[in-house]
């Protein structure tokens, strides 16, 4: 990248057309509830198979939609490998194709998607200098204006995002920065069409949230009204989210959270970046964009599973590791932020669509959830989660003889652990696991005693007080479930922490005294 003149590729605008476009970017927001990365791929170099991921299909697509994500963001190589003529910065025009038809899969499942510009070789990620600046903004301008005439025909469930993560740290990289943001969104209105009205994504330094508090105090001009969103990402703590060896200057962690910490491993306990942490980077996201009428993306977010661990260790650190994403999936909703997974195929295969982490995707969806949504359904079907260890409430061995117990296991979706919701008497509910009909989840031989074992039984019509639940919303889209007869908490037995994380332990009843091992989220099938 040399040339500060490219030829003009609007050379055909279209008159503004709204048709389609209504939406205000704070509109689209409340429609996107979690989003997923399709990472490692449409920006990999030479084409989308570059780093080994198979090529998206229609299929992977909808098992994403069907996986409960309702956007998706498509990090995409433009002049590293599918600009053949660097005097020209004329984009291959099958590639321009390809990127429009992987969009069209997304938009046919109705999914909101967001395309950008990723690291694309560095050639603006690593050049907010003033010396570069002229010939960033003529390549920048080049390509948003093939990219948006190409595909300016879709409605508003396609948003463009200027970048990947500008590296900027000081008041001169972002007033660099904002330039090419102000290039971006000249070249995609000047198409005309539909991108008169489309919501323009624009990042902040680093994607770094006190980077964008601190530095970002302008934004760029838009002829549109509020049809702009800010984008940040989120890796915090860096030593639980993505550090792979200890450095001098501290150690990877492998546990998080209030209630996650290990007692005989302190040296891996997080010692920042826990809720309250969470909660203050939000709030100043919330502060500064989002109560002035500009949502912010939060376009990329994961942490990293350390699978070297085995035994109680492992199974602490992958309950922290889902009590992450649950927590900072929902803070971010709560404050007018929206997640985007990042994903390289460790949550959906790529090649078979099978979910290789039911425990992680549990998390985040309901984390997802509002009250609204959250809201028990006569007749609908879930996946019953453990608050605590976000294991799947289950009819151990698939057992469906009177008497059989019930325990929690990684949710593998068996029929056995999932559970329909069914009228009970009074108000209160029965709970059916659909692998074994005319049974229902009860309280073994009517005990009224605390560590009375949840089991299942025949039942007729609405069945006894022992098989009737109350299903009482506690916070954050969780409930208690109580047992009419016994008046006591359904609850996966905690003699320990290390106890109550594996798998097969025993589910019963106790006291209810707001533990997370007695509350529970309804993830629907």
């Amino acid at each position: 990248m040399t040339s500060t003149s490219y030829p003009s590729y609007n050379a055909s605008p279209l008159p503004a057309d709204q048709t389609g476009m209504t939406s205000t970017a704070v509109q689209l927001a409340a429609n996107i509830r979690l989003g997923f990365n399709i990472g490692n791929t449409m920006e990999a170099p030479n084409n989308e198979q570059g780093w080994g991921a198979p090529m998206i299909t229609q299929a992977f697509i909808d098992k994403v939609k069907q996986s409960g994500f309702t956007a998706i963001r498509i990090p995409c190589n433009w002049d590293w490998s599918h600009v053949p003529d660097s005097t020209t910065a004329k984009i291959d025009p099958a590639w321009l194709s390809r990127v429009q038809q992987v969009v069209q899969y997304c938009v046919n499942d109705g999914l909101y998607v967001i395309l950008n510009i990723h690291w694309d070789g560095g050639w603006l990620q690593g050049n907010c200098t003033v010396a570069k600046q002229p010939a960033v903004n003529a390549l920048q301008k080049a390509l948003w204006e093939q990219i948006a005439t190409q595909l300016r025909g879709f409605d508003q469930h396609l948003l463009f995002a200027s970048a990947n993560e500008p590296a900027v740290t000081d008041a001169t990289g972002m007033s660099v920065l904002l330039s090419y943001h102000q290039t971006f969104i000249n070249a995609v209105r000047s198409t005309g069409g539909h991108n008169s009205y489309r919501t323009l994504v624009v990042q902040g330094p680093n994607t770094d949230i006190t980077e964008t508090n601190n530095l970002m105090n302008t934004l760029p001009t838009d002829p549109a009204s509020n049809r702009m969103m800010v984008e940040v990402h989120y890796y915090t703590p860096y030593n639980f989210c993505l550090m792979d060896t200890d450095a001098s200057w501290g150690n990877m962690f492998y546990y998080w959270g209030s209630g996650y910490h290990s007692t005989t491993d302190l040296s891996r306990n997080a010692t920042y970046g826990e809720e309250s942490d969470v909660n203050g980077y939000y709030q100043s996201m919330k502060t500064k964009f989002v109560n002035q009428g500009i949502p912010v993306i939060m376009g990329e977010y994961a942490a990293f599973r350390r699978s070297s661990l085995t035994g109680d260790a492992y199974n602490l650190h992958i309950a922290s590791r889902a009590y992450w994403y649950n927590y900072v999936t929902r803070q971010a909703l709560a404050n007018g932020m929206l997640p985007f997974l990042w994903d390289t195929g460790s949550i959906i295969d790529r090649s078979t669509y099978a979910v290789n982490d039911q425990q992680q995707l549990a998390a985040l969806v309901q984390g997802g959830q509002t009250a609204s949504s959250s809201a028990i359904q006569v007749g609908s079907v879930y996946q019953i989660v453990n608050r605590y260890s976000f294991k799947a409430l289950e009819i151990g061995g698939w057992a469906s003889a009177n008497g059989s117990a019930a325990d929690e296991w990684d949710y593998l979706g068996g029929q056995n652990q999932q559970f329909k919701v069914q009228s009970g008497g009074s108000g209160s509910y029965l709970l059916t696991p659909m692998h074994v009909s005319g049974k229902c989840l009860e309280i073994y031989n009517w005990s009224g005693s605390n560590g009375g074992i949840a089991d299942i039984w025949a039942y007729t019509g609405t069945g006894g007080n022992n098989q009737n639940w109350l299903i009482q919303a506690t916070d954050n889209g969780y409930f208690k479930i109580i047992n009419v007869n016994s008046g006591k908490a359904l609850e996966v037995a905690s003699p320990s922490t290390a106890t109550s994380l594996r798998n097969g332990t025993a589910v019963d009843q106790s006291d209810y005294t707001g533990a997370k091992n007695q509350q529970w989220g309804f993830v629907k099938i």
